[in-house]
């Protein structure tokens, strides 16, 4: 309650920080209680058991989703080059643009005192490196909040596996067991680029199939798995993330795909 209030409350913190609620991560229709945030600062807590038997999705009220976009920091730099380098403050959880802290019951009130009191002080020392930027340097500090706020690429969907992988072609699953073991051969495999090129051939129909999981961190979850059809989605996301780790890909050769010849011969067994 303290983090929620002190951020959305004190007049340095508002400008870099932002507390999100689950009016800002879960879209309305699966709120059916119509509530916009748990927490309010002049009221307190809502009537979290109402909200919590009505809706379909729910936040867990213990987890603080801090928006850092505005600092021009991603996620990851935020987490290891300022709270655990600078101020020993250990968290698990990033997103491109956020932090997440776990509080527990062990959760004392001087950790949380402290962490009150390191977020005044990074917005404080933000005030002082922007009242002496240059226009320039002033410039490049909203060219980097834009890229992290409202330049953000939307999240692909799953796509579907390649049928080569599906016993029945009536319902969505795969074998993803299988198109895993099949990339343990690399006569199976072959890689392509990550580019504009990649993005035409998808676009003109042709399909293609993840050979391995693609994560990109953060956030940390696989965008593709082995047997999924590459879709023109996924790659522009890809080339629109500014993450320098991705789990699976090779920027020396590229993502990692099946030839046709393997599943054309999957799909003869």
């Amino acid at each position: 309650m303290a983090i929620r209030k002190a951020v959305s409350t004190h007049p340095t913190l508002q400008k870099y920080f932002k507390v999100l609620t689950v009016g800002d991560m879960i879209p309305e229709e699966f709120r059916e209680s119509g509530a916009n945030r748990y927490f309010d600062a002049q009221q307190g807590w809502t009537d979290i058991w109402e909200v919590w038997a009505s809706d379909e999705f729910v936040l867990d009220p213990t987890r603080v989703t801090l928006a850092v976009g505005g600092t021009g920091w991603d996620g990851d730099t935020f987490k290891t080059k300022i709270l655990m380098d600078k101020y020993g403050i250990q968290i698990n959880k990033t997103s491109r643009n956020t932090v997440l802290f776990m509080t527990n019951i062990g959760t004392t009130r001087s950790s949380i005192a402290y962490l009150i009191e390191v977020l005044v002080e990074i917005a404080n020392d933000l005030d002082d490196l922007l009242d002496d930027a240059s226009k320039m340097e002033k410039r490049s500090f909203e060219n980097r909040v834009t890229a992290l706020i409202e330049d953000v690429p939307p999240l692909p969907d799953f796509s579907r596996f390649h049928d080569a992988f599906r016993d029945n072609q009536k319902t969505p699953e795969g074998d993803i067991r299988t198109a895993y073991f099949l990339s343990y051969d690399e006569d199976n495999c072959d890689y392509l680029t990550l580019g504009p090129l990649l993005l035409e051939r998808l676009r003109n129909g042709e399909e293609l199939v993840s050979a391995s999981f693609i994560i990109p961190y953060p956030p940390g979850f696989p965008i593709l798995v082995p047997g999924q059809v590459i879709s023109p989605e996924i790659i522009e996301f890809m080339l629109a993330l500014d993450v320098s780790e991705i789990h699976g890909y090779r920027h020396d050769l590229g993502l990692r795909i099946f030839t046709p010849d393997s599943l054309k011969k999957l799909k003869k067994k």
